[in-house]
């Protein structure tokens, strides 16, 4: 469609009015893109330095940096109104040939009465002579409920020692009234991508630390013989929500009793592990079996530690208890992973603790009436475990 073509077909729609000349309501039709070049699913365009914009009525003549995306990401040079109504865009550097290029307009427009448009428009082109037919399917939920308007969005695969706010940004797109969404014109070259979804309450189009959020930590990849990969179902989760720990033992101190465990949160002015009993009040140990998997419950979110222990005395809580003739206690054998981050709601597997093969010195309790417990100091020694 040529530009003359593109620009008549803007003018013949009808301006809103803020009220009609007899006087009476106000108009509160939103403005829409009426028309725009490059075209949706045009190919062989070629390198390019602007895009134009056409629509139905008289704009807010705002910059295109607050409108307008373009993916794979350019710089914008300048905006160009005419009328108010049509719009070209400048870019700092060309789009590059023989590659798709996604547009995205953001929704939030208004015309030069203040209506708004509600909702935003993306669709692609080609520099080169042909669009790829890739495409990544899913479905959203946070709280039981379909995820409306979450956002979602495509990164390159690579080392993990760039942050993902260091990479741009290849597709974006939002989930329907189903919590449905679709990532089209992806390449089908097999190159790995890791994707990122967020409830994007606030509509700044950045995950904030209040919002449900979740990366997909396994490499997405496409071919031409799978051009289509459906994620399925997926749930998200509020940023407060507990997750959990998973692993399994590899061995045990040979100590009589259960093995137990309970999860700590690590705070940012955290120090580091100091052993030492629970409170009689502390909430008791999560079972952890011999053998078989284990999941220690309400670990988190954030960085977290386990805590192992030999539950000697049954108390449920790590606990001194005596070595030899009320005269000795230690610690009961424990064990520690730590600095694990869980994310909200999810599971992280950890590695099978390791056990000391020492024990942790430890005065009598207060309630044992032995003056050799009551001499007995705190020492950071270390004793040989009983075998």
């Amino acid at each position: 469609m040529s530009l003359a073509l593109l620009t008549g077909l803007a003018m013949v729609q009808s301006c809103a009015h803020p009220m009609p000349p007899g006087g009476g309501p106000l108009d509160t039709t939103p403005p829409w893109l009426a028309a725009a070049y490059p075209e949706s699913a045009s190919v062989g365009q070629g390198p390019l330095d602007r895009l134009r914009f056409d629509f139905s009525e008289k704009m807010d003549r705002a910059d295109a940096f607050r409108w307008l995306r373009v993916y794979p990401r350019r710089v914008i040079r300048a905006t160009k109104w005419s009328g108010a109504q049509s719009a070209v865009v400048l870019l700092e550097t060309p789009l590059p040939a023989d590659t798709v290029v996604v547009v995205e307009l953001l929704p939030g427009m208004k015309d030069n009465h203040g209506v708004l448009q509600p909702r935003g428009r993306m669709w692609a082109f080609a520099t080169g002579d042909s669009l790829p037919a890739g495409e990544v399917t899913g479905k959203l939920v946070l709280d039981r409920k379909p995820l409306v308007g979450a956002v979602v969005e495509l990164f390159p695969d690579g080392p993990d020692s760039v942050r993902l706010q260091q990479r741009p940004v290849l597709r974006r797109t939002v989930t329907d009234s189903t919590g449905a969404y679709r990532l089209r014109w992806l390449p089908l070259s097999g190159e790995g991508w890791l994707l990122r979804t967020y409830d994007d309450r606030n509509r700044d189009w950045r995950p904030s630390d209040n919002e449900a959020a979740r990366l997909w930590p396994d490499t997405l990849r496409l071919a031409a013989a799978a051009p289509r990969l459906d994620l399925g179902l997926r749930t998200l989760y509020q940023p407060n929500t507990p997750g959990m720990l998973t692993g399994r033992l590899a061995g045990r101190p040979a100590a009589a009793g259960s093995v137990l465990a309970f999860v700590q949160t690590i705070a940012e002015a955290d120090s580091g592990f100091a052993p030492a009993p629970q409170a009689k009040t502390a909430r008791a140990g999560q079972v952890v079996p011999d053998t078989g998997l284990f999941t220690l419950r309400d670990a988190g979110p954030g960085f977290v530690r386990a805590i192992f222990f030999v539950d000697q005395d049954g108390d449920s809580l790590l606990s001194p208890v005596p070595l030899a003739a009320d005269t000795l206690w230690t610690l009961e054998p424990w064990a520690l992973i730590d600095s694990v981050t869980v994310d909200p709601g999810l599971a992280a597997n950890i590695a099978a603790p390791v056990w000391p093969d020492t024990l942790t010195p430890w005065s009598a309790p207060a309630t044992v009436d032995t003056a050799a417990a009551a001499a007995q100091p705190d020492s950071a020694a270390a004793l040989p475990e009983e075998r």
